[in-house]
């Protein structure tokens, strides 16, 4: 049973363009039997219909993340200071229209636990046609406007309004939305405008006719938003047995909708997690990776998420079981060579990224990368890279070969002449007079005697690390790095992980040159 509560608001300022409330505001609280969800809180009329933060037209939202900001251990009253806290932010016009994203749609997803995804990337043209849904999983679909011959054809609906009370859960409820969004005409289309019903079951047969029978026949939905801005995109789907129907023009009364998750992903909608980090200045950039071993497997990976515009990779050396413990790979990599099986992981995390192997070193013009990132640890690549033209960044990485937890950026920024060996053997020069960086001399010292035999026989003395190690270092680096995209200059950059024991020592520190 719903507890119903009167809360006298005339007390709270209202501000134009905010929620108008009346003297006594009613509402009624669900309370849950488990004290991990919040009560739910909602009203018995239409006044607050299409305000932000109210779905349905009824419900309050009071909470936008539940998880992180419902405690119960406030009890009653810290829920009453929290509803109470809603009008006034309501009535003070604090909540953001334009950002609410379903509000377009009564304020909530209608997709199930199990639903099919749709991924939209581009944005939907003005008009209806028919697009096209192509698999990528089991669970995924991509939304396409050109047809390919592996694309499920579907029919493209544009509402005339938004649906503040929602988009129902069958066919002929949905039309009936589309033609009274607020139920003002009794559910019947304005005077003069033909019911929808009949449009989209026609434009459902045509699109079916067009599929392969037994298959579900979906549909795309836009609404506009009502503050403006790109339009709110819903994907639904007729089942297979009612499809097939249409398909052989059997007589089809109603049919219920099944709501797909959407992924939308246009960039009028959506924002970058990463926006505001040093990794923006990837974005769109062209990378060339020498070495993609300990460090160059793990950067690479940032990089491609950074939303790097092109990739090149240099690493012909074969994957082994060995280095699984420490380098991005798995054990279905093993026997093909690094820059392949990179190639082949990197593509997997963004479609929309170049990514290729450099086949022909002596070929490649140097000079073309906006950024060249040296992981090798190799004298003679160092030497050609030195050489290069002014108007590539020039990164040299490295980890102290005794723990893998110290790290080490060179960084020759864009418009330097230095060259970065010149400038690697300086900045060591006057690393190892410097008794508050001892903790970094094993960068300039040369010796092996903290390296590590892998196998026995001639095996090539390597550096300690773990993944754990170096995949924090390479993020490090990435961030650091991405520093000196925006704002150019060179010197060198020594850090230490926090577990590295760098008491007494300098922790992180930069070097410019000159």
């Amino acid at each position: 049973m719903p507890l119903t509560l009167e809360l006298r608001t005339e007390a709270i300022a209202h501000v134009e363009g905010g929620l108008i409330l009346e003297a006594l505001e009613q509402v009624e609280v669900l309370v849950p039997r488990t004290p991990l969800r919040p009560p739910a809180v909602h009203v018995l009329h239409p006044r607050f219909l299409g305000f932000p933060h109210v779905l349905q037209g009824f419900v309050l939202c009071i909470y936008l993340d539940a998880s992180r900001e419902w405690n119960p251990g406030d009890g009653a009253q810290g829920f009453l200071n929290r509803l109470w806290g809603w009008f006034e932010s309501a009535a003070g016009a604090r909540f953001n229209p334009h950002t609410a994203l379903f509000h377009a749609i009564g304020g909530t997803g209608y997709y199930a636990e199990e639903a099919t995804t749709a991924v939209v990337r581009k944005e939907l043209p003005e008009r209806s046609v028919r697009v096209g849904f192509v698999p990528r999983s089991l669970r995924r679909y991509d939304l396409e406007f050109v047809l390919s011959d592996d694309a499920t054809a579907a029919p493209l609906w544009h509402a005339p309004a938004p649906l503040p009370l929602g988009v129902g859960t069958s066919v002929n409820e949905l039309a009936g939305k589309l033609d009274d969004p607020t139920l003002q005409h009794g559910g019947k289309p304005v005077a003069g405008i033909s019911p929808r019903r009949e449009l989209l079951w026609t434009t459902l047969r045509a699109a079916a006719k067009r599929n392969l029978d037994g298959q579900p026949q979906p549909f795309v939905l836009s609404v506009p938003h009502p503050n403006g801005g790109a339009p709110h995109v819903l994907v639904g789907a007729v089942d297979s047995k009612t499809a097939d129907a249409l398909r052989s023009d059997s007589g089809v009364d109603d049919a219920g909708i099944l709501w797909w998750r959407v992924s939308d992903e246009r960039p009028s909608v959506t924002t970058r997690r990463d926006s505001s980090r040093p990794t923006k200045a990837f974005v769109g950039r062209t990378v060339l990776l020498f070495g993609c071993g300990g460090l160059g497997s793990w950067m690479a990976d940032y990089i491609v998420r950074a939303g790097v515009g092109r990739l090149y990779l240099s690493d012909s050396a074969a994957v082994t079981g060995g280095l699984l413990v420490r380098q991005n790979y798995e054990e279905m990599d093993v026997g093909w060579s690094k820059e392949v099986a990179l190639q082949r992981r990197l593509s997997g995390i963004r479609d929309d990224v170049d990514i290729s192997v450099v086949e022909d070193f002596e070929a490649f013009d140097l000079n073309h990368p906006d950024l060249i990132i040296d992981a090798s640890v190799n004298l003679a690549l160092g030497q050609a890279l030195s050489k290069l033209s002014p108007d590539v960044t020039v990164v040299q990485v490295s980890v102290d070969p005794g723990t893998g937890s110290h790290g080490m950026l060179i960084v020759k920024a864009t418009g330097s002449d230095t060259a970065i060996l010149e400038l690697d053997t300086a900045v060591g020069a006057a690393v190892q007079d410097d008794p508050s960086l001892e903790e970094y001399h094993p960068f300039w010292s040369g010796s092996d005697a903290n390296s590590v035999i892998p196998t026995r026989g001639c095996s090539v003395p390597t550096f300690h690390g773990s993944a754990a190690d170096l995949a924090a270092a390479a993020g490090v680096m990435v961030s650091l790095l991405g520093t000196h995209l925006l704002k150019p200059v060179t010197g060198v950059h020594l850090f230490a992980l926090p577990h590295a024991g760098s008491a007494g020592g300098r922790s992180s520190v930069f070097i410019p040159y000159p």
